[in-house]
């Protein structure tokens, strides 16, 4: 799966084809398919971050390195 970081910049790329006037009806709905599916992907990877933030914060998450 990619990174978030990937995810938003072909997000990005998407948000910026499907605002071009040349665009037509099928890459558009394939464009708006795609933008969908990764949108769900990123907000799991955050969801799945905040959770390990929380955990860390609690004091529940993997001991910390000393160095």
């Amino acid at each position: 799966m990619p990174g978030f970081g990937e995810q938003l910049e072909r997000l990005e790329a998407i948000v910026r084809k499907l605002e071009a006037e040349d665009l037509d009806l099928d890459e558009a709905l394939k464009l708006f398919e795609e933008g969908v599916e990764r949108l769900r992907a990123a907000r799991e990877q955050l969801t799945q971050a905040e959770g390990k933030v929380k955990k860390a914060l609690k004091g529940e998450g993997p001991p910390a390195i000393d160095g």
